[in-house]
């Protein structure tokens, strides 16, 4: 009797252990990337509820920041313009912001594209991938 008790509690250990470890969990903050291509520093400012931030990235370099999931009013400069709108923090965001240059469709404005990126063994995360040309 004492066999069959400790293996049902061994057994239920372990089935809580693969569950718990099957499962992502999911964090209150999300990754927001940022990869500046253009050869002026890139800026944005970021304001949700009780929350306020305002970054900046050198020139040909990235930097990835940590913010919470929420909805953001945000103001980006780059390229000597200004673009205002919406970001939606829910999922982990990448900001790709291509060289300036007057030949440039739709200079300053973003287009959006999903991408699955595989980046950790046995995770996959979707990114909202905006391209500001």
């Amino acid at each position: 009797m004492k066999k069959k008790a400790l293996l049902i509690v061994l057994s239920v250990f372990v089935l809580a252990t693969v569950l718990t470890a099957a499962v992502p969990a999911k964090t209150e903050l999300a990754r927001l990337e940022i990869i500046n291509k253009t050869d002026q520093k890139v800026m944005l400012s970021l304001s949700g509820e009780g929350y306020f931030f305002f970054l900046t990235v050198d020139p040909g370099t990235d930097k990835t920041f940590t913010v919470p999931r929420e909805e953001f009013a945000q103001r980006t400069w780059s390229c000597d313009t200004s673009v205002t709108g919406f970001l939606d923090m829910d999922t982990n965001v990448r900001l790709v912001f291509t060289a300036c240059g007057e030949d440039a469709p739709n200079k300053g404005e973003p287009t959006q594209e999903k991408v699955h990126i595989d980046d950790s063994p046995g995770e996959t995360e979707y990114w909202r991938y905006w391209n500001y040309e």
